[in-house]
């Protein structure tokens, strides 16, 4: 394999990918035309990865046959009582957001100003006048110990890719489930300046008036920002590793939406993994952004329901879909996922922001 080393520049994110995983699951879940006797409706689903150092973001909607009754989707849910409570003592209610960022969401998301805690403990609770109480509890757990990250342009599979060679150790002490994955996020450019202590946007008709009025005055400036639009597209990933659960779920040669590592293949070990990621979305003129590669350390039932799900990506077209089930997650009289996650991210910047 030729490889052409090239730098890039990168820094260590502490956002989390709002949605991503939401979206994802739900847009393709709508799409697999599950078999009527999969899914109950009018039941509270809850489809939530919540990350460390990201604010308090549940997204709840109920579930809702259509057409024949063999396929679902999710409907809004905002009468609702969710309580969320931290290592058993702490606990906080979260209210329905309606900021027009949530409005094109197939569900309600509620929110809090509290940020989630690495090696901390949640449960969460909703209540429904008509749809009753449903449960779940998760651990999210410490930050995942990254020892190195190279990078390099080269070709796997004829396919122009991304080689990000990845370090980390794993703990002797605990059980540990790591995933590997990588979207582009959608971004803009904010352009401002400061007057007299006051910020000014140059994007606006009125701001860039004054700013070409006072631009010589000492100190002004125009400045840059950008902003995630919280739109993002998952990116395919390959491995050759055969540590990874990925080896037992399909052929290596084939794409991945993640990359899968257990705690007992590793054993306390440092391991070295390499992933390829295709950049067919690097650069796009009309979907401008930056490439988001996280490592992450998730819990059990994450980490299972992820996996469960990347083996429904191989079975849909090769299996019927009657034989196939919705993934087991942790809602107790409810469908879905809440699981906990901390990562370490790398981001990328391929497309040229003005």
């Amino acid at each position: 394999m030729k490889k052409n080393k090239t730098s890039y520049n990168f820094l260590t994110g502490k956002q989390c990918w709002p949605l991503a995983f939401l979206l994802l699951f739900t847009i393709s879940s709508c799409k697999k035309n599950f078999s009527s006797d999969q899914f109950e409706d009018d039941k509270l689903v809850v489809l939530a990865e919540i990350t460390a150092g990201d604010s308090v973001k549940i997204p709840i909607g109920k579930t809702i046959k259509v057409e024949n009754g063999s396929l679902i989707r999710f409907e809004k849910v905002n009468d609702a009582t969710v309580t969320l409570t931290e290592t058993n003592t702490m606990s906080w209610v979260l209210q329905p957001n309606y900021s027009p960022q949530y409005i094109s969401n197939p569900t309600s998301m509620f929110t809090n100003k509290k940020r989630f805690k690495a090696n901390t403990s949640y449960k969460i609770e909703i209540s429904h006048p008509t749809l009753g109480l449903v449960k779940a509890s998760t651990y999210i757990p410490q930050l995942p110990r990254l020892l190195s990250v190279d990078t390099a342009s080269t070709q796997f599979n004829d396919k122009d890719v991304f080689a990000t060679t990845i370090t980390w150790k794993d703990s002797l002490n605990y059980e540990e489930f790591y995933i590997i994955e990588a979207v582009k996020e959608l971004v803009k450019n904010n352009h401002f300046f400061f007057y007299q202590n006051k910020r000014y946007s140059y994007d606006s008709q009125s701001g860039k008036e004054l700013y070409e009025q006072i631009k010589n005055t000492p100190g002004v400036k125009l400045l840059t920002d950008t902003v995630g639009l919280g739109k993002y597209t998952r990116l395919n990933v390959y491995t050759e590793d055969d540590l990874s659960e990925n080896a037992h779920i399909d052929k290596l040669s084939n794409p991945f939406r993640r990359i899968f590592f257990t705690d007992e293949s590793l054993n306390g070990s440092h391991h070295t993994t390499t992933v390829y990621i295709d950049k067919l979305f690097f650069v796009d003129a009309k979907q401008k952004g930056r490439v988001r590669l996280a490592l992450k350390s998730v819990s059990k039932e994450l980490y299972n329901y992820l996996k469960l799900y990347e083996k429904y990506k191989t079975d849909f077209g090769s299996v019927p879909t009657t034989q196939l089930v919705s993934p087991s997650g942790n809602i107790q009289n409810g469908l879905g996922i809440f699981g906990g996650s901390a990562k370490r991210e790398r981001v990328y910047y391929f497309d040229v922001l003005l």
